[in-house]
């Protein structure tokens, strides 16, 4: 009884932390907001400007990825 209640403890675990903050632009690259590393948490200017002026889950409202580029689009209202 404790076994299976265990592994799916333990399933809950691992998938929760890559669900926990769904607040990256889909198929973007890194290097389109971060200078090396992202975990290094280093952002290039332009980002940090527009984190300044726009909250971080407000990026996908007016960004996208085409062909593997961070693009740029009109705000959805």
């Amino acid at each position: 009884m404790r076994r299976p209640l265990s592994v799916a403890a333990a399933l809950v675990l691992a998938v929760l932390p890559a669900v926990a903050k769904p607040t990256t632009v889909k198929g973007a690259k890194c290097t389109a907001c971060h200078v090396g590393n992202p975990k290094d948490k280093k952002l290039n200017e332009a980002t940090t400007k527009m984190l300044a002026k726009y909250k971080e889950a407000q990026c996908k409202d007016c960004h996208g990825a085409d062909a593997g580029k961070l693009t740029t689009f009109k705000p959805k209202k």
